[in-house]
This record gives C-alpha cells, sequence and structure tokens, in this order.
C-alpha cells in the first residue's frame, strides 16, 4: 500500500533529523504528516473491511 510505503518513509526520516531550529520544524511536520497518515490507514481499513452495505463517499 502507498499509505504504508508513506508511513514508514516519514518515521525513517523523523528520526534522520537532528536538533537544529530547521529539523525541528521538520519533525513537527513529520509528526503532524505521520498522525494524519495513521488516520487515514485507520479510516481506510475500517471503510474497506467493516463498511457493510453502506458506502462512504467522502
Amino acid at each position: 500500500m502507498n499509505i504504508e510505503h508513506a508511513i514508514t518513509r516519514a518515521k525513517k526520516a523523523k528520526k534522520r533529523l537532528g536538533n537544529s531550529p530547521e529539523e525541528h520544524n521538520a519533525q513537527l511536520a513529520l509528526a503532524d504528516a505521520l498522525k494524519e497518515l495513521e488516520r487515514t490507514r485507520t479510516r481506510l481499513q475500517k471503510d474497506a473491511y467493516f463498511s457493510g452495505d453502506e458506502l462512504r463517499l467522502v
């Protein structure tokens, strides 16, 4: 899945960053991106496996 790949890449990138102010901002952005990616992955999984007869359009 592309979302899984993006989550893995973001986690690796976050580990490689240092403590400079610029890198701190990048860490914050990556943390936010990870949160959103994981929320999207969870929503897609739930929609795929537990959607029932309804079709949910976002």
